[in-house]
């Protein structure tokens, strides 16, 4: 998928930033976090983002789940009432081609991934939906995969995320996401990303003339 046309350049320049603040300053806080609630398949969720991460697969945690465990919604469901977005940007990789050519089952590390053939989600042409399973936990997500212009591996992990606000996410004043950063112990960073009001009912890439106030 290409939202809006566009391709993700795979840069991982928010991670480099941080790193070279690290190095100077010996410590850096860099980015706004939220704790999160203790919910249902929160380590769920962490495991299948750590698992990405020591695979060097470039995602980002969207919709829903991030949203309920921010206490944004009340009510989580992992059900089909309510479903998360896992982007995932594609590279070179025999792993991220099972899901882009969509096969009905595959294993990334300890997790199983088998594609459903849910209607309930048609509307969402770019993406496929997918229950994701470790041991007795299952979970289902929709998987949208992200043209890159180049390789791009879990350093990209935040610029990913800065890429998906600023071309999928539309009509929403303040967005939930998680993403791991790959540190020497890798954290989990909940991030809620403020948009301007003015956002919430326009998209500026489709007005012939726009006015900022």
């Amino acid at each position: 998928m290409r939202p809006r046309g566009k391709r993700f350049d795979g840069s991982d320049s928010l991670f480099t930033t941080q790193q070279d603040l690290v190095k100077r300053a010996g410590h850096a806080i860099w980015l706004t976090e939220f704790s999160p609630a203790r919910l249902d398949h929160l380590d769920f969720v962490n495991r299948l983002l750590h698992t990405c991460c020591e695979l060097n697969i470039c995602c980002a945690l969207g919709n829903t789940y991030p949203a309920c465990i921010a206490g944004a919604l009340s009510v989580c469901s992992t059900g089909r009432d309510t479903i998360s977005l896992l982007y995932i940007a594609r590279a070179d990789s025999p792993i991220l081609d099972n899901i882009y050519n969509k096969l009905p089952s595959f294993q990334i590390g300890p997790f199983t991934f088998a594609r459903t053939a849910s209607g309930q989600y048609a509307n969402y042409c770019d993406y496929s939906t997918f229950a994701i399973t470790q041991g007795d936990v299952t979970v289902e997500f929709l998987l949208g995969v992200v043209d890159v212009t180049a390789t791009c591996g879990s350093n990209s992990n935040i610029n990913l995320l800065e890429f998906l606000w600023d071309n999928t996410a539309f009509f929403a004043f303040q967005m939930y996401w998680i993403v791991c950063v790959p540190l020497a112990s890798p954290n989990f960073l909940y991030l809620r990303h403020h948009g301007a009001l003015s956002c919430d009912w326009t998209q500026n890439s489709l007005c012939r003339t726009c006015f900022r106030n």
